[in-house]
């Protein structure tokens, strides 16, 4: 019932980007052009802040520059704060 309130302040919101495997443009790799989708909608959201949770062991440097680059510049855009949480183990 609290959100059809109007008036109320809603917590704030901070979306969790999971970026697990490998960085590189072969199938079913971390690339910019696999995560562009997942990254712009976080940032759309109007977020306090984005958290990335990466548990990756590397790979790509030129992936890893676009993906960073695209994180950079929406953060910088919306005046947002990224958070990064690294070697994460999901359970």
């Amino acid at each position: 019932m609290r959100n059809f309130i109007p008036f109320l302040k809603r917590p704030p919101l901070v979306p969790v980007i999971r970026l697990q495997g490998s960085i590189g443009t072969g199938r079913g790799s971390l690339s910019d052009a696999a995560l562009a989708g997942v990254i712009d909608k976080a940032f759309k959201m109007k977020p306090a802040a984005v958290a990335l949770a990466i548990n990756s062991p590397g790979g790509s440097a030129v992936q890893s520059s676009l993906i960073a680059a695209r994180i950079r510049r929406l953060a910088d855009e919306k005046r947002v704060k990224v958070h990064a949480l690294a070697g994460l183990r999901g359970r």
